[in-house]
């Protein structure tokens, strides 16, 4: 499966919580904006989120709503009803899972352990358009720890992922010299944070403006 929406690295900011915080890194211009739908992140949306959350200024700006374990039915209903462009799996959602979500149409990025899912990345790149490889905790979701970039040494050139795992404003050079065919982006989030779900724009600025110039 193939990056739908164009070739340049992308930049995926993530745990968006404030309409206001929202509309200053929409500002910015990321490719992606993530809001997480799990009660037990710091960064949930809530069970009845703002609506002007979800009303993205700005052109080509993506809405990606994350999710762990959720049913289809669920994260297709929510899919819906906030006008996401996109889902992004963060637990043990299985292929055939996410080829029920490949039938309604939904694009998907899905979360997966370098190491242990390693023999597993072949099977879901047909199903995804985004693999994102993340630093592993105990529970699920991020733990804003340096994913380890040497274990990407073993993953093939055919794998389209996203970088998250820690990323802060001093890797922007590091990134744009990581000699691997399959990075595609970068997913931004606790490094760049005044408080949980709160981005500190003026960082954010700086990292994208060293990203951008590639």
């Amino acid at each position: 499966m193939q990056d739908i929406f164009g070739e340049l690295m992308k930049i995926k900011v993530c745990g968006m919580k404030s309409p206001r915080n929202l509309e200053q890194v929409c500002a910015l211009g990321p490719d992606y904006v993530g809001y997480i739908f799990y009660p037990a992140s710091k960064r949930y949306v809530g069970e009845d989120p703002d609506p002007a959350l979800f009303q993205i200024p700005g052109p080509g700006i993506h809405k990606v709503g994350v999710f762990v374990n959720e049913s289809p039915s669920f994260v297709i209903s929510a899919f819906e009803s906030y006008h996401l462009n996109m889902l992004q799996l963060h637990g043990d959602e299985s292929p055939d899972y996410c080829r029920r979500l490949l039938q309604e149409g939904i694009p998907l990025i899905k979360s997966l352990d370098a190491l242990k899912d390693k023999s597993r990345l072949e099977e879901y790149r047909k199903l995804v358009n985004y693999i994102l490889f993340d630093t592993p905790g105990k529970g699920y979701g991020g733990t804003g720890r340096k994913f380890d970039w040497e274990l990407l040494k073993r993953i093939p050139s055919s794998i389209p992922f996203l970088l998250g795992g820690g990323i802060g404003p001093g890797d922007a050079e590091a990134v744009l010299d990581m000699a691997h065919g399959g990075l595609q982006g970068v997913d931004l989030n606790s490094r760049f944070e005044i408080e949980p779900g709160i981005k500190d724009v003026t960082l954010l600025e700086k990292f994208m403006q060293l990203i951008k110039k590639q």
